[in-house]
């Protein structure tokens, strides 16, 4: 329940256990945060409103407040607690939070998850009292809450924030210490911040509903190193950013997968494709640097979302316009052709020098009235979808001044404004327009990127999903036939499929592929070719060989009876050098199909279950790694969107005289695949590559399917005999 969270943010009272008189203690600065506001503070009045109990089982007194030997012996209700005593003492402090009828529990306290089972097994019993008492816990080992507007400073950090727009959710307490004090510099503000640290019961999908409920809440920036139901938070980030941006910092992006993975797929989906999947499917914009989280919540959370990416840039200095303009593309701008009536118009306000382009160059000298004239002409142009703003002080700048024009400028626009003040950062002049919701930044590559995200939510808020495209000349999906195929290749006691059997699988599901046939020997191979005609690949079956290439597995270009007898030959030398006793239950003859080659694939993350990729294929898919990602369940506006992420889009558009793909077929295809892992739960890993972009569309040529087997219910190594 959303309200279960207010007195974490709102309370009538707060008590702190472990108030310490050491200045080095935790106690000692949550004591003097809740007082005073911030550790430097003196003013009582600056602190929280509400009674604030201090709580040390020495007594005594501490800032002029009594010390309580124990919360039992505060004699009045308390709504909200924060703990800062050895862990071992924990539990007996929740019990008697109950007995007062507390609400809320904040655990500053570490040694509990992170010291191993024994602080695992403590932590969950403190969660397990605390839920059975009516309460909710932030943490253990965490910051603490921090809410501006109820002047509630309920951590240990060293300051505290503006009362502003972007609601701040961390695992990390640093992190939530360093977004402050960069707050404090450029005069952003935040609506709350919380840090959840081991999140034995408050997670993350409780605090970002929380927010989105929250008036004050403009903006959400995310910073999260592991989810404890990623399922769950998917389902919440989706439901919240309908109404609220996040924006989501993710920390170990680039740890290896926890399991050996045996596809192409498995092998590609680290630790952070599953994230990267979850937050696109969302809408929560991914940062990759702690500048672009600052950045883009503090833009989200004051500026309007951009109607297009059409960019107007206005500078009084040349290089950092360029620099600007070369920024744009790499955050998915443009910047906007200038229309003969809007150049008509500048010519009446700017010097006859002007550059009669975009980047706007107002030169030099420009006055506060120049920058003003500008801004309204080209915040009236329908060319132009969003404005950024770049000054650099001269002998005859003057910043404060120019600073109110902007901010006259912008009163009647309904298009974002990001600004860059080259060189007056932390300056009050560099903080003035952040302090009135125009986001200023020092670099002015930052400001586009901040633009970025505006544009990238504008043109979330206007996704719609596809129209289903028709695939001509594809067989059928049989989804039950699939079913059954998967439990044959179980019972068979091998995880890796065999060739043929894959590719009667996804037949079954509605992939179309090239011509083939099976043989058991060479003579097999001859009658099977000649069937299909020349020119023809030879392929292993094996179920000890998962990667049929790096054996020498594969024959290109065979023709003629005498060549096919020669490649069986060849795979059966080039096997034995790779494996020594690897069996080989024959051949695949198959029609040659030549074009561009794409992957399709699937992986099951253990936390957000099953990962659908696409990507650029063939034998060199994981030294290129040019594929993306979305998961289970899946719109066709994902499969879309997923293929727009591919870098290599003009090969996808037919580069050199290339068959061009159609973006639809691929995407029902994607969808096929897609419905028949969602129907045979039992296939833990999938590629579907090379599947080649033809001149009469996508031709499926190999294949990989990876089942779990029955006595074990988990992946078995590619070749190990069955049990």
């Amino acid at each position: 329940m959303i309200d279960a969270l207010d007195p974490f943010f709102s309370p009538r009272s707060v008590a702190v256990v472990g108030a310490s008189h050491r200045p080095e203690s935790v106690g000692h600065a949550l004591a003097k945060n809740l007082l005073f506001g911030e550790i430097g503070g003196r003013d009582r009045a600056a602190g929280f409103a509400g009674p604030v109990y201090l709580v040390n089982a020495r007594g005594g007194e501490l800032f002029g407040e009594r010390m309580h030997e124990s919360l039992s012996a505060i004699g009045a209700p308390v709504d909200l607690v924060a703990i800062a005593i050895p862990p071992g003492a924990v539990r007996g402090v929740v019990e008697e939070a109950g007995a007062l009828g507390a609400k809320a529990i904040i655990v500053i306290t570490a040694g509990f998850a992170e010291m191993g089972e024994e602080g695992r097994a403590l932590q969950r019993s403190i969660a397990a009292l605390a839920r059975s008492l009516g309460m909710r816990v932030v943490g253990p080992n965490c910051l603490g809450v921090i809410r501006p507007q109820s002047r509630l400073n309920a951590s240990f950090g060293a300051g505290a924030p503006p009362a502003g727009g972007i609601g701040l959710l961390s695992q990390s307490g640093a992190l939530v210490t360093g977004m402050i004090s960069y707050a404090q510099r450029e005069k952003f503000g935040l609506s709350a911040a919380v840090s959840l640290g081991a999140k034995c019961d408050v997670d993350d999908q409780d605090v970002l509903r929380w927010f989105a409920h929250d008036p004050s809440t403009k903006a959400i920036a995310l910073y999260v190193e592991a989810l404890n139901e990623p399922a769950r938070f998917l389902e919440v980030a989706r439901e919240v950013g309908r109404t609220t941006p996040i924006v989501a910092l993710k920390g170990g992006m680039t740890a290896a997968g926890a399991k050996a993975a045996s596809s192409h797929t498995g092998a590609l989906a680290g630790a952070g494709a599953a994230y990267g999947a979850a937050f696109a499917q969302a809408g929560v914009l991914h940062a990759k640097s702690l500048g672009d989280f600052s950045a883009w919540s503090r833009a989200l959370a004051h500026q309007p979302p951009a109607k297009g990416r059409r960019i107007a840039i206005v500078t009084n200095a040349g290089g950092p316009g360029v620099l600007a303009a070369d920024a744009c593309g790499g955050h998915g701008l443009e910047l906007a052709t200038l229309s003969d009536a809007t150049r008509a118009a500048l010519d009446e306000v700017l010097p006859a020098v002007w550059s009669r382009n975009n980047p706007v160059d107002v030169i030099g000298d420009a006055t506060p009235e120049r920058y003003r004239a500008a801004l309204e002409i080209l915040g009236r142009a329908p060319e132009i979808d969003g404005v950024i703003l770049i000054m650099t002080v001269q002998a005859m700048t003057a910043p404060e001044a120019t600073a109110d024009a902007i901010l006259e400028a912008q009163r009647s626009w309904d298009k974002p404004l990001i600004a860059s003040f080259i060189g007056l950062v932390g300056t009050e002049v560099g903080s003035v327009l952040d302090a009135h919701g125009i986001p200023e930044f020092n670099m002015p590559e930052l400001a586009v990127s901040a633009m970025g995200a505006l544009a990238k939510r504008g043109a979330w808020l206007r996704r719609e999903d596809a129209a289903p495209f028709a695939l001509e000349g594809y067989p059928p999906a049989r989804l039950d036939a699939a079913a059954a195929l998967v439990e044959r290749a179980r019972a068979s006691g091998h995880a890796n499929t065999d060739l043929a059997l894959a590719r009667e699988i996804l037949e079954a599901a509605g992939v179309r592929y090239n011509q083939s046939g099976t043989a058991k020997d060479e003579d097999e191979a001859i009658a099977v070719a000649e069937r299909i005609g020349y020119p023809v690949v030879v392929k292993l079956i094996s179920n000890d060989i998962v990667h049929k290439s790096d054996a020498g597995g594969v024959v290109l270009d065979v023709v003629g009876p005498e060549k096919v007898r020669a490649a069986c030959a060849s795979i059966r030398q080039s096997v034995e050098a790779y494996r020594p006793g690897a069996r080989i239950d024959g051949f695949t003859v198959e029609e040659q199909v030549k074009g561009t080659e794409i992957i399709i694939g699937m992986s099951r993350d253990p936390g957000f279950g099953p990962l659908m990729m696409v990507g650029m294929g063939g034998v060199f898919v994981e030294v290129y790694e040019d594929v993306a990602f979305r998961l289970l369940p899946m719109t066709r506006r994902d499969a879309l969107d997923m293929i727009g992420e591919i870098r290599a889009q003009p090969l996808l558009d037919g580069a050199r005289n290339r068959p061009r793909l159609d973006r639809r077929e691929l995407a029902e295809v994607l969808l096929r695949l897609a419905a028949l892992v969602e129907a045979c739960p039992r296939i833990v890993e999938l590629d579907l590559n090379p599947l080649v972009i033809t001149r009469r569309g996508l031709v499926a040529i190999d294949a990989r399917v990876i089942v779990d087997l029955p006595a074990l219910d988990v992946l078995r190594a590619p070749g190990a005999s069955p049990p």
